[in-house]
């Protein structure tokens, strides 16, 4: 079996180029590792990539590494990620893909920096710098002397002997190409240029591109500047244009092995994971696997298709309800593939995590995460963890709908996934309704067994408090329970009665509760998987009388929630204008359920269990083949909304939470990088509420990301309100 490199470099290959290209020191980083190992760890990727990359080349270009080169580093990143998701390159190797990748990938990203870079500084003529057979050095230090007026080693270092001549000579080998500039002598020569003009800065940059253009070429061993230039003027990396090349080398070298290409193909034909089976399929597919992988070991001796075989026996299994026995093949599978399957790899994290996750094999399942969060399948966690613990069930309900009844063999046997988590969380209400507290332990943790058979553990007043169960717990704060006690995902009593009287309008326990002095870390507790927060709970529940006792608490009126980090007035912004705008809420919410999802809109359907969305929360099949479904979906969430809230209550809430301190100038990232609650107002045509942040400190002159201020926010949305409002008031 292959353990040759993969065909589409690592992530962590491509960072120890780079850091070997500008001089940085790779020693104590995780970078060595990264690139053997691949994508072990999210976190220590992003570390490597700033530390090493960004923070590395400050020093030596300042500013220009946070300003230019990061967001330069993420874009190419992610565009880079695109390539490896898409085409499998199971029938070639590095050498194969390589040329291709420099050629139509990385010299067009590097093309891109140059010209980011010489559109910000002044710096040498990239025709003469990139051009066959010149010294890119040599021309950037010609560049130089025409700034300083005179040869640079000699406006720096005049005299002829000591440590001026041995600098002298320093340069003249940079000029003859003898010598290639460290990172850290460009740092001290441009120290000293410092003092004698201002493009020390400048010059820093151009150094360490010339420089690093010297040592990618002698390790490539071939001149790549023409070929940069050649696209100094053009786009970025054409994706498509790299697919398609990719794909068409593919499917040359596939026709090389014609012994395995179309029996494979029938294979996973046979082995889908939703088609009847017939009797007998399950013995013949076993055979023609083995049969096939023996064929491999001679026409694919490096074992390039391997990860294909151990995919094949793991479905096998997971289609005979041996999901024990198929755990290993997809381990195996999993680590054959990486930086090979292209989109194959989608389904292989979905089938193995869904697998894993019922087995209960949590390093292997963290591994899959670490690997879908640097490849951008799943969104970076808010915290260090890249597994939480609620994804076990979200990940394990998957698999009767991976691997449905119809579509196993016959052959099978009970599938033990069908008595495992299936179902929606419900209680016999009247049971728990009978159920007394346990006054001796009043804050006795109870388990609380659901219908389908899953546990949970919750605190009793917490428990009662999710039901509306007045008695219980009326009775449980008279004998002295606590109101902070927490659940282990982070919700209180109080958070569990919001949600109550939001979905039954019975206000019974929350008065109570309310009444009852909560610690501020209860007040401002956020839940693990859903990101809810009693004062976010509250805005829903659309009742200015509870946002005011929640305030009067400590509820801080800024803290974010939710999964795309709202604060509260933004959130309480948005709400107002579905309330009044029905028609375009409901216009969204169906155009959303239809369209590809981004990866906040993922997270979102993940953590709030929309199950038909599957592991990565990005699958819109469902919507798209049940339109009407969907629509109708849509029309009872506005109905839900229009019926729950009124215009003068928002508008009181509002008021509430900006008295307490909320900010309309609070920038947030989703879904416009630096739209503030003021910006939401004049987007969403709502002059009062507008005028109440205006008040409060509102900045409508600040800009967004895009450069965007309110006036031409509210001119690309129409919001003629808006615009009548900053005419009468000049703002």
């Amino acid at each position: 079996m292959t353990r040759d490199v993969p065909p589409y470099p690592r992530f962590g290959e491509c960072i120890a180029v780079l850091a070997g290209a500008l001089d940085i020191n790779k020693a104590g980083s995780d970078v060595g590792r990264l690139a053997r190992e691949g994508d072990f760890d999210w976190e220590k990727l992003d570390a490597v990539i700033q530390e090493l990359l960004v923070d590395g080349c400050a020093p030596v270009v300042g500013d220009v590494a946070q300003r230019i080169i990061a967001p330069w580093l993420a874009s190419t990143r992610e565009a880079y990620a695109r390539i490896v998701l898409e085409v499998p390159l199971d029938a070639v190797g590095r050498s194969d893909a390589l040329p291709v990748l420099i050629d139509k990938f990385f010299v067009p990203a590097a093309a891109a920096l140059l010209q980011q870079v010489h559109t910000a500084m002044p710096g040498p003529d990239l025709k003469l710098l990139l051009a066959e057979g010149s010294e890119p050095v040599k021309s950037t230090l010609k560049w130089l002397d025409d700034i300083v007026g005179g040869p640079v080693e000699k406006r720096l270092y005049p005299e002829s002997t000591g440590s001026d001549r041995v600098e002298q000579e320093k340069l003249r080998k940079w000029r003859s190409g003898i010598d290639i500039p460290s990172s850290q002598s460009i740092k001290l020569l441009c120290k000293q240029l410092d003092k004698h003009c201002a493009a020390a800065k400048s010059c820093a940059s151009w150094l360490l591109i010339s420089s690093a253009l010297v040592r990618f070429e002698r390790s490539w061993g071939g001149s790549l500047r023409p070929l940069i230039f050649s696209h100094i003027e053009g786009s970025s990396p054409d994706i498509q244009s790299i697919e398609s090349c990719l794909s068409e080398m593919v499917q040359h070298a596939g026709r090389t092995w014609p012994d395995l290409a179309a029996p494979g193909r029938n294979l996973w034909f046979d082995l889908r994971r939703t088609s009847q089976k017939l009797v007998g399929d399950q013995d013949r597919t076993w055979n023609e696997i083995i049969a096939l992988e023996k064929t491999a070991a001679t026409s694919d001796p490096e074992g390039r298709s391997a990860y294909h075989y151990e995919w094949m026996k793991g479905r096998w299994h997971a289609l005979s309800g041996q999901y024990q026995e198929a755990f290993p093949h997809y381990e195996q599978a999993f680590e054959l593939a990486g930086y090979r399957a292209g989109h194959q790899i989608r389904d292989l994290i979905v089938e193995a995590s869904c697998i894993a996750a019922f087995l209960g094999k949590k390093p292997f399942l963290k591994r899959l995460k670490h690997v879908g969060i640097a490849l951008g399948l799943f969104r970076r966690p808010v915290s260090g963890d890249a597994l939480e613990d609620w994804e076990f069930e979200q990940f394990a309900q998957q698999i009767p709908m991976l691997f449905p009844a119809q579509g196993r063999f016959p052959e099978c046997q009970n599938d033990l996934t069908e008595h495992h988590m299936q179902g929606w969380l419900s209680l016999d209400i009247d049971t728990l309704s009978k159920t007394l507290p346990d006054l001796k332990t009043v804050n006795r943790v109870r388990a609380v067994r659901f219908a389908n058979g899953a546990v949970r553990r919750w605190p009793q007043l917490r428990l009662f408090s999710s039901f509306g169960l007045l008695k219980q717990v009326k009775a449980l704060l008279d004998a002295g329970a606590s109101v902070d006690d927490l659940d282990s995902s982070g919700a209180s009593a109080l958070l569990c009665a919001l949600q109550h009287s939001e979905s039954t309008g019975n206000h019974s326990v929350l008065d109570l509760l309310l009444a009852q002095p909560h610690q501020a870390a209860t007040i401002n507790s956020i839940t693990q998987r859903k990101r809810l927060t009693p004062l976010i709970c509250a805005i829903d529940l659309g009742l200015p009388e509870f946002v005011e006792a929640l305030v009067e608490q400590g509820a801080d009126a800024e803290l974010r929630a939710l999964t795309d980090n709202q604060s509260p007035l933004y959130y309480l912004v948005s709400q107002l204008f579905h309330k009044v705008n029905p028609a375009r809420m409901l216009f969204t919410l169906t155009a959303k359920m239809m369209e590809e999802p981004d990866v906040v809109l993922q997270d979102t359907l993940r953590r709030f269990g929309v199950g038909m969305s599957g592991i990565f929360g990005s699958n819109t099949s469902g919507p798209r083949s049940h339109p009407e479904l969907a629509i109708a979906v849509a029309n009872a969430m506005v109905e839900k909304h229009i019926s729950r809230h009124t215009v003068s209550n928002l508008m009181r809430i509002a008021a509430v939470l900006l008295k307490a301190g909320a900010n309309p100038n609070a920038s947030h990232k989703y879904p416009v990088s630096g739209r503030t609650p003021l910006m939401l107002a004049a987007e969403s045509d709502l002059p009062e509420l507008f005028d109440l942040m205006i008040q409060h400190g509102g900045d409508s002159l600040r800009p967004d990301a895009m450069g965007q201020n309110c006036s031409q926010i509210a001119r690309s949305f129409q919001a003629r309100h808006i615009l009548t409002y900053l005419d009468r008031t000049a703002l």
